[in-house]
């Protein structure tokens, strides 16, 4: 009896028994993913390390002109993620804030055209010129430092990017085969061609 009550208390030891290079700090919770400062680092900014640079120049700058920078880089950070990376989840710009200043068309918008490539060359050109003028002129409106354009300009680049990689339709192909077992249009030998006797033939 007393020896099965010592293999009892043995296993219980056992189970409960953590070693100590396993135990956390004390008072640290664990969580996967940290905590983010909704001003000094808005959602998907964590993507570009240009983003990330850029807001720490204005963290500590408020009014209207540096909220809509933050906005906007958060905006084309969420809108390369969701370009590049669709099957990472559901849409990050749904949330996004459409701005005349620098909006064409409701981010998830122009997010979901670029998924089923209905977006042509043109489409990007504009996009891509009016978040470029008007962070320019936010990032002048902030900061005197030619480093932060060039920051604006990573970020750009980056959305610039994935939208032509990724939003273009395709081109059309007309009648030509995509390969040697696709039907297409066969074009004969021009030594196999009969000789034209009309009014306007030329002798070969």
């Amino acid at each position: 009896m007393w020896l099965a009550v010592g293999l009892v208390v043995v296993a219980a030891a056992l189970i409960h028994y953590k070693p100590v290079s396993q135990q956390g700090p004390v008072g640290v919770e664990g969580f996967t993913t940290t905590a983010v400062h909704p001003t000094r680092m808005p959602e998907c900014v964590a993507r570009s390390t240009e983003a990330q640079a850029l807001l720490a120049r204005v963290a500590d700058i408020g009014g209207d002109a540096a909220s809509e920078l933050r906005l906007l880089v958060s905006k084309m950070c969420c809108m390369e993620a969701d370009i590049a990376t669709p099957s990472a989840g559901k849409y990050r710009t749904l949330t996004q804030q459409f701005r005349t200043s620098h909006d064409l068309e409701p981010p998830s918008s122009l997010v979901g055209r670029c998924l089923r490539n209905a977006v042509n060359q043109r489409d990007i050109e504009l996009v891509i010129e009016k978040f470029k003028v008007r962070g320019h002129d936010l990032v002048n409106a902030l900061c005197s430092d030619p480093v932060a354009h060039q920051e604006l300009d990573g970020v750009v680049a980056r959305l610039q990017l994935a939208m032509t990689s990724f939003c273009l339709k395709a081109p059309p192909k007309m009648d030509r085969p995509e390969g040697a077992r696709d039907p297409g249009f066969w074009e004969a030998d021009e030594s196999d061609l009969s000789q034209y006797k009309g009014i306007s033939a030329q002798p070969r």
